[in-house]
């Protein structure tokens, strides 16, 4: 047993055991004082009535050792009290009273009796104000006034229990409404807010008028007059929210009688009063009108909440089901005795009502929530069992691509964002040399250590068999080395007592502003450096003659030209180096260098003394000396990169920053080394080269053109001078198969190659760019003609061709171009214009690739359209498809004209863009795979409507449309079934519709699609029927049961003989087949003259009904069968 339960049974026998022992000890004591809560005494009286008045008759007792007092109730009756001849109190017959009020109200009356009363006779008259009325039976308490408050007090206790429970539930439900008011503004949900707004009016009337029963209310307000009309009110009023409540609940048409029932009361109220104020009758004789609304108003609301319940199938009525029939019932009770007193008191039975009915919202409330979070806990489970890999606990790829598409379409964020791409190395051969089960223990102690190194685990994924990705944004860019080494030395010791080694090649880049455009050119660069430090292992391990033999030694970062030779290198003098530097320095512009760590001894090739402002180009104290020459705010930053390379194994130094020339001036420089290390890894000296690159404007080093730097400076600079020109962007079509076919070493080939094709087409006016991956621009200055722009675009598919030919097809490519004539750009800013070329080529291939798209300013804004479409979309669908709707089609049955079903539609209004056609955003749906959920949406609700209809048409069908994207890419035989097992419905109801190009191009048949539905006996329609493949071979292989001919075959065919003669053999041979036909798109009285004679089974167009909201469909075509 577990521990809790153990501690639930020991708690339980414990308070057991309490009980018992107190028990107990009650028993053994008897002497004991007993506390009286009442200690007035129920006076005797002697009563007769004379005149129409009731009198109470007492004599006093003989001695009072306290002043006392009498306690009494009357109710709509005038009260008098003599003692011996003379008047002592009254009341109800003030001469400052309303003349329009003839009942004094309810009250409870406390008098005291004056001092030397001692057996004195005491008469209390009871004076009626309606004819034979005299209210409740008097009963006469005397006590001292303290005890006859006690004793008020006492007599309704529950009742005040049950009202201040009443009143605290309806302030708790106005504080909701407000928490619930303030959460919709912010995050704008479509939830009904009203429904705590009702519930806590309501409570609170209720409240008000069960203190006023109860008598406790006297004590705020001590005037039987205003307590009799607060009792009135609050009895008119309180229906009229709890109808409100009705009305928030309940979704069909009937509802609306709560709104109807709840004008008359306030119309009943204003009727009473206005008799009350004007003398004709008082309230409280015209009280049977208002229970009679009552009666109707119970009734109504009983059949309503069973029929939103059980017809309906309404949740939030069946969850108000239950505890509106008892409040029903108890107010039915309190309106029962009220009538069997005789109009003289009422009970416990409203409140008591109404707070049973509270009690049992809130246990279904708490139940229905606390089973929302259980299933939320579970789906949250779910979402993190799809986002979790099973081996090492780690994110999955799922969860990496969903990171990489938000990362996409948020902008910003991207811009702050790098990644750190992680291989394991050699995992192959620890699974062939020591088995599966160590391979997997490797990736398991590798995510370990990862983990441990990067710390955030939820940025840390498994994105491949022995790949793993960290992703982090700019402010932790600089601690990325330092968490390499660590995670170097962590893999270190966890492989000392391991028998394989353990180590991990690492690549990392972060957003570059002039050459990233979405995240996976970050990942492009990152997995370049992992492929260059794994390739360079590779040649480690063959430079030892151990190609394949796994040693447990640490591999650094180190160049590819000295790896293999690194030890001849070691021994080299320092004087030889510098006599190669001086040898070499003729041969290049870049300036070569050599720092000797042994020594502390710089040398640098001499030109450098002719553009640097550097006294020497030999000397020592090297850190020392580059204060001379180095640019002072970059001089921090060189000299943590010595210490860097002094204390670590690293072997590669590569740094950009500024130098001073002649005139002081800075510069940039890029500076790259190799360090060559002894056998123990002491730096002995380091070997490189420094080359300017001006202010960071550099050209491209595979296909040797300018990069876009350069661009945006021409750009800027021209900016305003174009009066004519055209940007061309060509992009390689599919580069990344080329580069994963045949290696990134022939991607860049193919990149050099492509480069020279656009540059031998170039003209006087005209400047080539290279720009980020696999993409060129082409800049002309000369022409704005398209026709000019396409001929260019021609000769560089020309070149391409011939490069591809000459290299004897070794491989096959395709270029696209994007063609934004610079008019165009207007007055946008260089980022816009590359937006409007990178458009311009992406809709080039959309179009198909291999071809170019000339910018035209109506299909951009169709894009940006259909983007923030897109966006809307989205948020419809995560905010509980808000804005979606199911229309309903009708279909009939041709020969009987009967309605035979409906097909359900679906219908999307934008908040923007107002009613959007389905032609536009049934494509995105399916491009962006919210059709999946969508379409199980439109299910769900088609299913229930339909299960609505049988119970009056019984042989009512719904024809509901799958996707090729929901039958690929999801269990929709799953939805259907649980869509059908939710609605109550047999598989006779359902028939399901599917494009013949859906059904062929698909893999839906790999899927066992249409199998599943044969042995569930759902029906197929193959819809569209003309527009796609119609090849009748195909019919006997899809079998479906319904052809559905497309409008657009059916409106040829009713405006062309032969149309109309190749749609009569095609009747002719799907009836020959067997198949039901049901023809689309008949919209008027000659075209159904026409279509009737080709016999078809059903029909459907506009003719017999437009597509409609659910109860306009069963207005027009349930109600009137």
């Amino acid at each position: 047993m577990k521990i809790e339960k153990k501690l639930w049974v020991a708690l339980i026998a414990f308070s057991v055991f309490a009980v018992c022992f107190s028990v107990w000890i009650f028993k053994q004591s008897t002497d004991r004082e007993v506390i009286v809560f009442d200690n007035t005494v129920a006076l005797e009286t002697e009563k007769f009535a004379e005149n129409g008045i009731k009198t109470e008759n007492i004599i006093l007792p003989e001695e009072f050792d306290i002043p006392m007092s009498i306690m009494f109730k009357t109710t709509h009756t005038i009260a008098e009290i003599w003692l011996d001849g003379e008047i002592i109190y009254q009341y109800g017959n003030e001469e400052n009273a309303p003349k329009f009020m003839k009942s004094p109200g309810s009250y409870w009356h406390i008098v005291d009796i004056p001092k030397y009363s001692a057996g004195k006779k005491l008469e209390i008259k009871i004076i009626p104000v309606y004819p034979d009325y005299y209210g409740n039976s008097v009963d006469i308490f005397l006590g001292t006034r303290g005890d006859c408050v006690l004793k008020l007090l006492g007599r309704g206790l529950g009742t005040l229990i049950i009202s201040c429970g009443i009143l605290f539930s309806g302030l708790i439900c106005l504080f909701l409404y407000y928490a619930a008011i303030k959460n919709k503004n912010k995050e704008k949900t479509g939830q009904r807010t009203e429904i705590y707004l009702n519930l806590g009016i309501f409570s609170m009337l209720i409240a008000l008028w069960t203190l006023q029963q109860s008598g406790f209310l006297q004590f705020i307000i001590p005037d039987g007059r205003t307590l009799y009309f607060v009792d009135f009110f609050t009895f008119f009023l309180f229906p009229v929210p709890f109808n409100f409540l009705l009305y928030d609940v309940c979704k069909s048409r009937y509802r609306r009688g709560a709104l109807y029932i709840s004008i008359l009361y306030l119309l009943n109220m204003a009727v009473d009063v206005l008799l009350q104020c004007t003398g004709v009758v008082d309230i409280f004789r015209i009280l049977p009108v208002t229970h009679i609304l009552m009666l109707v108003d119970t009734v109504y609301i009983i059949a309503l909440i069973h029929y939103e319940a059980r017809t309906e199938e309404n949740k939030v009525a069946r969850y108000f089901r239950y505890p509106v029939y008892i409040i029903m019932c108890f107010g039915l009770a309190e309106l029962f005795h009220y009538y069997g007193t005789k109009f003289k008191s009422t009970s416990i039975f409203l409140p008591l009502g109404t707070i049973l009915f509270i009690i049992m919202l809130i246990w279904i409330q708490v139940s229905y929530h606390y089973d929302l979070y259980i299933q939320k806990q579970k789906v949250l489970y779910m979402q993190k069992m799809a986002n979790m890999d099973m081996l090492t606990e780690a994110m999955n790829r799922n969860a990496y691509e969903n990171m990489v598409k938000y990362l996409d379409e948020q902008e910003i964020e991207l811009r702050t964002t790098g990644v750190v791409l992680l291989d394991l190395d050699n995992l192959k051969l620890i699974n062939d040399n020591f088995g599966h089960d160590k391979g997997d223990e490797a990736l398991k102690l590798c995510y370990q250590c990862i983990r441990e190194a990067f710390k955030k685990e939820e940025s840390c994924f498994r994105i491949g068999g022995d790949e793993f990705a960290y992703v982090y944004h700019s402010n932790g860019r600089e601690d990325i080395a330092a968490k390499l080494r660590l995670l170097e030395s962590l893999l270190r010791e966890k492989a000392r007592d391991l028998p394989y080694p353990l180590s991990v090649s690492a690549g990392y880049a972060c957003y570059l502003p002039e050459s990233d455009i979405d995240f996976k050119d970050i990942v492009r660069r990152s997995d370049t450096m992992l492929y260059r430090q794994k390739r360079r292992k590779k040649i480690t391990r063959a430079s030892g003659n151990e190609v394949f033999h796994l040693e447990k030694h640490p591999v650094q970062d180190i160049t590819d030209e000295v790896i293999l030779n690194e030890k001849k290198y070691q021994d080299i003098s320092c004087k030889e180096l510098c006599r190669v530097i001086d040898l070499l320095s003729s041969t290049t512009d870049n300036y070569l260098y050599l720092v000797d760590f042994r020594t502390d001894f710089y040398y640098i090739a001499p030109q450098a003394l002719e553009r640097f402002c550097i006294q020497k180009n030999a000397f020592y104290n090297v850190m020392d000396r580059h204060r001379d020459f180095v640019y002072k705010e970059d001089y921090p930053a060189l000299k943590a990169e010595f210490e860097d390379l002094l204390s670590t194994e690293r072997c590669t130094h590569n740094m950009e920053y500024r130098w001073l020339d002649l005139k002081k001036m800075p510069v940039w420089i890029n500076c790259r080394g190799y360090v060559v290390r002894d056998d123990n890894m002491k730096p002995l000296y380091m070997m490189g080269c420094i080359n300017e690159i001006g202010e960071k404007q550099k050209a491209d080093n595979i296909s040797g053109l300018l990069g876009e730097s350069a661009l945006r400076e021409y750009m800027e600079k021209m900016e305003g001078s174009f009066e004519e020109g055209y940007l061309l962007r060509i992009g390689i079509d599919h580069f990344k198969e080329i580069n994963e076919d045949f290696g990134q070493e022939f991607g860049n080939f193919v990149l050099r190659e492509t480069a020279n094709c656009i540059s031998g087409c170039m003209g006087e006016h005209q400047k080539v760019y290279k720009l980020v991956a696999d993409e060129f621009m082409v800049v002309d200055s000369s022409s704005d003609k398209i026709q000019d722009a396409k001929a260019l675009y021609e000769r560089i598919r020309e070149a391409i061709i011939r490069f591809i030919e000459d290299s004897k097809f070794t491989v096959i490519y395709t270029v696209s171009g994007g063609i934004l004539p610079l008019h165009n750009s207007g007055n946008r800013d260089y980022s816009e214009v590359m937006k409007l070329a990178d458009y311009s080529l992406n809709h080039a291939k959309k179009l198909g690739r291999n071809r170019c798209y000339a910018f035209e300013e109506k299909d951009y804004q169709l894009f940006l359209r259909t983007r923030e479409l897109t966006q809307e979309l989205r948020e419809a669908v995560r905010y509980g498809f808000r804005g979606f709707q199911a229309f309903y089609q009708p279909v009939f049955a041709s020969g009987n004209g009967n309605l035979y079903g409906a097909e359900a539609l679906m219908r999307f209004t934008s908040e923007k863009f107002g009613m959007v056609s389905p032609a536009e955003f049934i494509p995105i749906l399916e491009e962006t795979g919210l059709i999946i959920p969508a379409g199980r949406w439109i299910m769900q609700e088609a299913m229930k409507k339909c299960s609505q209809i049988r119970k009056q048409v019984p042989e009512f069908r719904i024809s509901i449309n799958i996707s090729q994207v929901q039958a690929a890419k999801s269990d929709v035989i799953v939805d259907i079934a649980a869509g059908m097992e939710g609605a109550r419905l047999s598989s006779d109801a359902i028939v399901v519709e599917l494009t013949e190009s859906d059904l062929l191009e698909g893999n839906i048949k790999e899927k066992h699609f249409l199998t599943e539905l044969q042995k569930m006996g759902i029906r197929l329609a193959l819809d569209d029927f003309g527009t796609g493949y119609s090849n009748f071979h195909y019919l006997s292989e899809l079998n479906p049961a319904i052809i559905k001919i497309d409008r657009s075959f059916t409106a040829r065919a009713v405006e062309d003989e032969g149309e109309y003669y190749l749609l009569d053999q095609f009747c002719t041979m799907i009836h020959s087949l067997g198949l039901k036909l049901c023809i689309e798109g008949v919209e008027n009285q000659e075209e159904w003259a026409k279509i009737r004679q080709l016999h078809p089974d059903y029909t459907q167009g506009f003719f017999w009904g437009r597509p409609r909201p659910y109860e306009d469909f069963v207005k027009q075509f349930v109600e009137k069968i």
